[in-house]
């Protein structure tokens, strides 16, 4: 059964409930101020969601989405931490591949480096997606001084497409004095079954 959603605005009730979540769930030097965030979600290619199981308030996502819509880069997903472990990100992570079926999606998680601090949690992260299907892109990615690796549904996406998607979201000039420094993934591993590269 699928979780209702909401569109997420400045005007949102639930609003105080996202930012406290955003806060908890995202390190500082990972999180956009939630007034930029709102004042993209205007945007017809910004998709600020929260999800809801009846009245209770699970999560939310934010997506963006490239001019032809054949690419969703889902920068936040979060889940209450009262209500983690109980299969709700799955369920989220499914709600979006059937909303964005003609879509290949993309994320980002933390690059699962052996002699990081939280390298057990950044593997056990890297699991779950791979559970709900996504696989290695290929590539790696330092935004602001972070080592991210992509993952992908849906089909394998290139380079200069995720540049082109991070550039229509951050705009001019942000895109350009923030670029993300972007490299090969060496033995990265590949989905069997065409859903990856």
């Amino acid at each position: 059964m699928h979780l209702r959603t909401e569109a997420i605005t400045k005007q949102s009730s639930v609003l105080p409930i996202i930012k406290t979540l955003y806060e908890e769930a995202f390190p500082a030097n990972e999180r956009a101020p939630m007034s930029i965030l709102l004042r993209k979600a205007r945007k017809s290619f910004v998709d600020f969601t929260a999800y809801y199981e009846n009245d209770t308030f699970i999560g939310f996502t934010y997506l963006s989405l490239s001019r032809d819509r054949d690419l969703a880069f889902v920068m936040y997903l979060a889940i209450d931490p009262a209500l983690r472990s109980n299969g709700y990100g799955s369920r989220i992570l499914e709600q979006l591949r059937l909303t964005y079926a003609d879509s290949r999606i993309v994320l980002n998680i933390e690059a699962a480096e052996k002699d990081s601090p939280n390298a057990a949690e950044r593997l056990r992260r890297r699991e779950f997606y791979v559970r709900n299907g996504y696989a290695g892109s290929g590539f790696l990615m330092k935004e602001f001084g972070v080592w991210y690796e992509a993952l992908v549904i849906g089909g394998p996406v290139g380079r200069a497409e995720y540049l082109r998607l991070y550039s229509r979201f951050m705009g001019f000039p942000l895109s350009v004095l923030a670029r993300p420094k972007i490299v090969p993934m060496p033995d990265a591993p590949r989905s069997t079954d065409g859903s990856g590269t």
